[in-house]
């Protein structure tokens, strides 16, 4: 079976180490996939969305919020959404993401942004009020890393409290796996300087723990859990983070699904080849009064379920004349710039094939796993938490695959969100696009010696919600 399988680019699946977000780089994908994935994404995390998906009305309101929006970039305008993005937007989620929703209504699992799956209701409410109890401090995410092959309120009352790193005392490290065990030096070799500054720890290690998963997806944890030393807390915890990982069986065998299919690899949008590029429209400008006119005109068609015909090209035909004298009364008009926004390719999203969950599922396996418990404390001394920096789980030698998340309590905060980046070829940036285009067309912000590093979008964090995503991609 393993033979037949293929990745989505059509490439037989094979054993072998997953990719690892720092030896494994991705290319670029376009600005204009970018906002069509975040719209995508956006409407998949409204409540009922694969009802309100049919009202193109919604959808409508939706498009012009979106659009305003993206169409800002640095010191100008430029054009986004025409009818060939608009018609994907609307039948993606029609014929793919939707059919596999109401499929897995059961479990009520959903694909969010592209390598991360969720749960938006945990219904164990028994599981969670235990977790509260055990730990007694609310608004705080259960954290499972997923690696290759007393009471319980000691964890909130220890006198030496773990405060995490750059969180001005305010993200406290309950059970972290970080500072166990010191890793081995490296000798001073050039060849390593890079490879030790990003992605080896001289410090730390993981120290995982081993969950077995039987046949019908039950978790028994067969190993110490890390900072869970005491017998009372083995106890109490053990039981709760078996229940509540047996609920993420099923998203990491979809997680681990992508992995193996390489998700990572879609592209909805490609380059133009040089004839196309000539033959563009980039580096044009068209007056916004005209661009806000086909643009309604093109949403009312949408709206109505006619034909899609608006078209900015079609404004971009004018004759010149007509253009110069359209300047020549309005010189100050304001300009809406055309960018090279690459093209639509065929492919989209796809739902990860029962031979593919079967050739990645955990059931009937040992998985080796770290568990991390935090919490987010305020008060009115520090009443903002702003985020932490960007981070991967763990370093190469770890060679953590897949990381989930339970945020299983939130009280009297405004909303917040996970976002996601992932690394992308430093080397074929700066040796054959090093350009102001290339940049502008991807989105990507290029530094001498810093990693490059694009973002894929960001997802809403809600009580009782649960979130594995890729090992290659961070957050």
């Amino acid at each position: 079976m393993e033979n037949k399988l293929q990745t989505i680019q059509g490439n037989a699946i094979r054993k072998g180490l997953f990719p690892h977000p720092t030896e494994d780089f991705a290319t670029p994908i376009f600005y204009r996939e970018q906002y069509l994935r975040k719209f995508s994404a956006s409407i998949r995390e409204e409540e009922n969305w694969t009802e309100k998906i049919t009202d193109r009305s919604f959808i409508s309101n939706k498009l012009r919020e979106a659009a305003s929006i993206d169409g800002l970039r640095l010191d100008k305008r430029i054009h986004v959404w025409d009818k060939e993005d608009v018609d994907f937007v609307y039948q993606e989620p029609i014929q793919k993401y939707k059919p596999y929703v109401e499929e897995c209504e059961k479990i009520g699992i959903q694909p969010s942004v592209d390598g991360v799956w969720r749960i938006d209701d945990f219904a164990d409410e028994k599981t969670r009020l235990d977790l509260i109890k055990g730990i007694q401090a609310p608004t705080l995410p259960v954290i499972f890393i997923l690696q290759a092959e007393g009471t319980a309120a000691t964890l909130e009352n220890d006198p030496k409290k773990k405060w995490h790193p750059e969180s001005n005392q305010q993200l406290l490290d309950l059970s972290i796996s970080g500072a166990t065990i010191e890793a081995p030096t490296f000798e001073d070799d050039e060849w390593w300087e890079d490879e030790i500054r990003y992605d080896v720890s001289r410090r730390f290690c993981w120290l995982p723990s081993e969950f077995e998963i039987s046949s019908e997806g039950k978790t028994t944890i067969a190993s110490y859990v890390n900072n869970l030393a005491l017998p009372e807390q083995s106890e109490i915890f053990h039981p709760i983070l078996e229940n509540i990982f047996s609920k993420f069986v099923p998203l990491f065998n979809h997680i681990l699904g992508d992995l193996r299919r390489r998700i990572d690899s879609l592209e909805r949008v490609e380059g133009l080849s040089y004839k196309e590029s000539k033959k563009s429209n980039f580096r044009k400008s068209v007056p916004e009064e005209t661009y806000i006119k086909t643009w309604e005109k093109l949403i009312e068609q949408f709206e109505t379920g006619e034909t899609l015909t608006a078209d900015i090209g079609n404004e971009l035909r004018v004759s010149r004349s007509l253009l110069r004298r359209f300047l020549n009364s309005a010189p100050f008009a304001t300009q809406i710039y055309i960018t090279n926004r690459g093209k639509l390719t065929e492919e989209s999203w796809e739902p990860p094939s029962q031979e593919i969950l079967e050739h990645a599922k955990l059931q009937g396996t040992t998985a080796r796993v770290i568990v991390k418990m935090a919490t987010i404390i305020l008060t009115p001394e520090k009443p903002q938490w702003k985020g932490g920096p960007w981070h991967i789980e763990a370093t190469k030698n770890e060679r953590i695959i897949a990381t989930g998340i339970y945020y299983y309590d939130q009280d009297n905060i405004t909303p917040s969100s996970l976002a996601f980046r992932r690394a992308v070829d430093r080397i074929r940036i700066y040796q054959r696009h090093n350009s102001a285009e290339y940049i502008e067309k991807h989105n990507i912000t290029v530094e001498e010696g810093i990693p490059v590093a694009q973002e894929l979008g960001s997802i809403p964090t809600k009580l009782r919600e649960i979130l594995p995503w890729l090992g290659s991609e961070t957050e």
